[in-house]
């Protein structure tokens, strides 16, 4: 779908019908990163900017290796062991050409581990928006067009947000800005509505290549949280459980969360016997049995307890505390029964 809504902006573009901000929204396994070079590339073609066909060329393999002059990447950063103090893109311009250069499909926890981010978070700060203000008013370097690509546009905080939306509502001439986000409820609505909106196909958690430790260790913790009603002593099982998650980065912690989220909706579809995702899980998970325990009397209350995790996560909370507490709760909703055997 995605693929095909692309298709007719990019012939609208190369015939000279050029809007100055794309939004492009989509999952990385939808390869929106590669839709966003795409675009590019037409932009580079477009009549509009009056490139003659020899300086077309010269641009479009510039753009091969993101060398081009004008065009200018910014995705989220912070500082790590090898940028110390007021980190930007720029910084690590290298490594993104590395990663960029082998996958446009990269997800954000691959981008942090190939920028050596720890477990620290990342954004795109207001030092970040100032300088694509700044380079939009330059005149570009080879007398054509100036294309901004914004990638995880999320990231931004408020004060990055607002700097860009004062540039996007008077953008300067020739001048294109392309965003690329998975969750576009994560922006300011006055950006989205100033953007044409391309959507690529999602993809939910069962048709990705999910990482293998995901389901073993989504069993262990609901064991441990079963074990807990009956022996008060397996809490330590939960703490340990807890300790263990916590020393992944928060990526890996915000993805196992929604993981478990895919599984608590398989089950639920399972149980009422709507759709059987009973061949995605081949690591111990039996699905049959754990959709007994999932049904209209708690899976509210497990849905609200993930998110709340996930966005006590995204803050900086400290998630051995988060685990911990999603994990109690986890005991008492597990042993919820159904309404009609209650």
């Amino acid at each position: 779908m995605g693929q095909i809504e692309l298709n007719k902006v990019k012939k609208a573009v190369e015939s000279g019908r050029v809007a100055n901000t794309y939004l492009l929204i989509g999952q990385p396994d939808s390869d929106v990163l590669g839709g966003g070079f795409g675009l590019i590339k037409s932009i580079l073609k477009s009549p509009l900017f009056e490139q003659e066909i020899p300086q077309q060329q010269a641009s479009l393999e510039k753009l091969k290796t993101l060398a081009n002059p004008d065009i200018h990447y910014f995705y989220p950063v912070n500082t790590t062991s090898e940028v110390r103090t007021k980190a930007s893109s720029s910084d690590f311009i290298v490594k993104w050409r590395e990663v960029v250069a082998n996958n446009t499909k990269v997800s954000l926890n691959e981008w942090y581990q190939k920028i050596g981010l720890g477990n620290k978070q990342a954004s795109i700060n207001k030092e970040e928006a100032e300088k694509i203000s700044k380079l939009a008013s330059l005149k570009s370097y080879e007398g054509s067009v100036k294309i901004f690509l914004i990638w995880m546009a999320e990231k931004m905080n408020i004060s990055a947000s607002n700097k860009l939306l004062k540039l996007l509502e008077e953008p300067p001439q020739k001048t294109v800005f392309i965003l690329i986000c998975e969750n576009e409820k994560k922006l300011i609505q006055t950006i989205t509505s100033r953007c044409q909106k391309i959507y690529f196909r999602h993809q939910p958690f069962d048709n990705q290549e999910v990482r293998i430790d995901y389901e073993p260790l989504f069993l262990e913790w609901v064991r441990a949280a079963f074990k807990v009603k009956g022996n008060k002593s397996a809490i330590n099982e939960l703490m340990q459980f807890s300790e263990k998650v916590s020393k992944k980065t928060r990526e890996e912690q915000k993805d196992f969360l929604i993981y478990c989220s895919s599984i608590f909706r398989d089950s639920l579809l399972y149980g009422y016997k709507a759709f059987d995702n009973s061949k995605n899980y081949n690591n111990g998970l039996d699905l049959k049995k754990f959709a007994a325990f999932v049904h209209e009397e708690n899976i509210e209350s497990f849905y609200e307890e993930i998110q709340k995790g996930y966005y006590d996560i995204e803050r900086n909370g400290n998630p051995k505390i988060i685990f911990l507490d999603i994990s109690v709760k986890l005991t008492r909703l597990l042993h919820i029964k159904p309404l009609e055997n209650a």
